[in-house]
């Protein structure tokens, strides 16, 4: 009898924990896909050899290419809140200067990204003024 209690005090545990977990994912409609830059702070990325990506790995795990490194870093979901953990990248040198500018300005609007918004295979990401400062479609 006693085993029997533990066991069905273990599994309410487990189920309520899986719950949960399941509930906090479900609100992140973000964790899973891919995208690619189309504006970056008003323009047109410039032309690299790779485009310059966001992928959502996980729940709260984001990373991709700048068009000369690939980064990494955490992220988080709250609504319509989005922001951006430390973001760790590679640092080779791009041939090309623009590209290693084009970069920096990336990495940083990522850094001051606060809001998002989705629509039909649009990722759009603003700033705590709200300005669009990054837009992507889905990959």
């Amino acid at each position: 009898m006693r085993q029997t209690t533990h066991i069905l005090l273990t599994f309410s545990i487990l189920t309520m924990l899986i719950m949960t977990l399941t509930a906090c994912a479900a609100g992140n409609d973000l964790a899973g896909t891919q995208w690619q830059l189309t504006e970056l702070n008003g323009s047109a990325p410039l032309a690299s050899a790779e485009p310059i990506t966001l992928s959502f790995t996980s729940a709260d795990q984001a990373g991709g290419n700048t068009g000369c490194n690939s980064y990494r870093g955490s992220y988080r979901v709250a609504g319509s809140s989005l922001t951006f953990g430390p973001l760790a990248s590679t640092r080779r040198a791009c041939v090309d200067p623009g590209l290693m500018t084009q970069e920096a300005a990336f990495l940083q609007a990522l850094g001051a990204v606060t809001t998002y918004e989705l629509s039909t295979g649009q990722l759009v990401l603003k700033d705590g003024s709200g300005t669009v400062t990054l837009r992507f479609t889905r990959m």
